[in-house]
């Protein structure tokens, strides 16, 4: 569905065209973030872009869920930007479709992961570390909390 035919609140409007700053999106479970997102990153991958927008743009969510089904609507998007393309857009669009599998659309800590590999050496850590599953993540955060638990009451003992 496109940003013509849904009916926008003026906060979806908003969120969808203004391109002078980053946006953040706070809803409810089926309010259509992830609807307003995909229109916003879709605004800028037009032929009025320039040369690989898909550089520039960076669209992070909570759940992989809502990353897989963001970048699945934007490649369902584009396929039928590319249909109805004029003649002279058909090789831009066929470049976004190509480029779309490393376009960075992910989750906050898959964006974080990918930050932290890129200045692994600047920020002392090994880049080959690996994310916690959430087993070991609670695990790690009871443990945590109890340790410095301990610490505080040793602190006012």
């Amino acid at each position: 569905m496109s940003t013509q035919t849904r009916n926008l609140t003026d906060e979806q409007r908003s969120a969808i065209t203004t391109t002078e700053v980053s946006v953040g999106l706070s809803a409810g479970a089926g309010c259509g973030k992830t609807f307003v997102l995909t229109e916003r990153f879709l605004a800028n991958l037009g032929p009025e872009s320039g040369r690989d927008p898909l550089r520039r743009i960076v669209a992070i969510t909570f759940t992989e869920a809502a990353a897989r089904e963001m970048r699945n609507r934007i490649r369902a998007a584009c396929r039928e930007r590319l249909v109805t393309a004029n003649e002279e857009d058909v090789e831009h669009w066929l470049g976004i479709l190509r480029g779309l599998d490393s376009a960075r659309i992910t989750t906050i800590h898959g964006f974080c992961g990918s930050v932290l590999r890129r200045y692994a050496v600047e920020a002392n850590i090994d880049p080959q570390f690996q994310q916690l599953d959430k087993t070991s993540g609670d695990a790690f955060v009871r443990r945590l909390v109890s340790d410095r638990s301990r610490q505080v009451l040793a602190a006012i003992s």
